[in-house]
């Protein structure tokens, strides 16, 4: 497809998407273009690319670059296994995606690109009233530095333990629960009950018929949908597992969850919120410290980290997404998770754990 383009001016790629939605220009003067971001192994770069006088299909040369700040977006370029991916720029007044292929002495062609609908994405409000939603909170007697829920209820949670690998991990049901061996920093819980971890090195692990089972890749966090679809973000991108291995979705992330579609929704590491709607990135508004979505629907978020004047943290928000904005509810938290009915469960800055009804 990267033919039609050869009828495009360069001259007409006006912006690229990055952090501050479009703050960024592209720049394409006297035969050169200039990315604002592009991130490569955790790192970002400003970078000029020089286009080939009548090449076919079209080339650029990398003609120079320099490191700046992660702005932590999700629309910023990526440079992954050979692939310059840009996930939206502007080309007259439509929006589109571009691939280009490193062939080797800075040298990249563009081999793909697609037209990013221009339609505005509508998002639909979670069921229930979303004008009568603070939750009644029911302190439980655990404390835990981060909680997963599954479709079916079950809840995992991982304790303030100081154990190898992480913090202690933990099973709650009606009987009390039962303590899992080893250790954890971060959790979810699959359709059918079971728990995938992330762990102080960033390991992946799930629970198979009693046991951690090792999986491929590292990450940051890990969010499980109501339809089994299992996703973590990391420094290098989002990813989803497709039953063999991780599938790159772009961007990168410090937090995940995933709606009851296999939605994932995201924060960067600028605290913005994300989801993917029909394979493109979209920004919300807010920002958030911690994310959570039921398998109704329903999605929460936590206030990111402030910190007062003597240095102490700051109480976190909590808010829900009413379909176009977030409500503020009653209560506080550091991290929340969402059980089955749509209501939050959190731990607060003193590793607290409490239910929402």
């Amino acid at each position: 497809m990267w033919w039609s383009l050869n009828r495009i001016s360069l001259a007409a790629l006006l912006m690229l998407a990055t952090a501050g939605a479009r703050a960024q220009l592209v720049e394409f003067q006297q035969g050169v273009l200039t990315l604002p971001e592009i991130v490569s192994s955790g790192i970002a770069y400003r970078a000029e690319f020089r286009i080939l006088p009548d090449s076919d299909p079209m080339r650029f040369e990398l003609i120079a670059s320099s490191t700046v700040d992660v702005s932590g977006s999700l629309l910023a370029a990526t440079f992954q296994e050979g692939v310059l991916r840009v996930p939206e720029a502007l080309v007259g007044n439509d929006s589109y995606w571009l691939e280009f292929e490193n062939n080797g002495n800075n040298i990249f062609t563009l081999t793909d690109w697609g037209q990013i609908p221009p339609t505005p994405v509508a998002f639909h409000p979670a069921p229930g009233n979303p004008g009568d939603i603070d939750p009644i909170w029911q302190r439980l007697p655990a404390f835990a530095y981060d909680i997963g829920i599954g479709a079916n209820g079950a809840v995992w949670v991982i304790g303030t333990d100081p154990v190898p690998g992480g913090f202690g991990i933990y099973n709650l049901n009606s009987q009390g629960g039962f303590a899992s061996e080893g250790g954890a920093i971060r959790i979810d819980v699959d359709p059918q009950g079971n728990p995938w971890i992330v762990n102080f090195d960033h390991h992946i692990y799930r629970w198979v018929n009693g046991f951690w089972q090792r999986m491929p890749g590292e990450a940051l966090d890990i969010g499980i949908g109501a339809d089994g679809s299992v996703w973590v973000a990391s420094f290098e991108g989002i990813y989803f597992w497709n039953g063999l291995d991780w599938i790159n979705a772009g961007g990168s992330g410090s937090r995940i969850d995933v709606g009851p579609n296999g939605q994932p929704w995201v924060l960067g590491f600028s605290d913005r919120i994300y989801t993917l709607i029909d394979g493109f990135w979209q920004q919300l508004p807010g920002e958030g410290g911690d994310i959570g979505v039921g398998a109704d629907g329903s999605v929460w978020v936590v206030a990111p980290a402030e910190f007062g004047w003597d240095g102490l943290e700051k109480p976190r928000g909590i808010f829900r997404w009413n379909g176009f904005d977030w409500e503020r509810v009653y209560g506080d938290a550091i991290d929340i998770s969402v059980g089955p009915d749509g209501m939050p469960w959190v731990t607060n800055m003193f590793a607290e754990l409490y239910r929402g009804f």
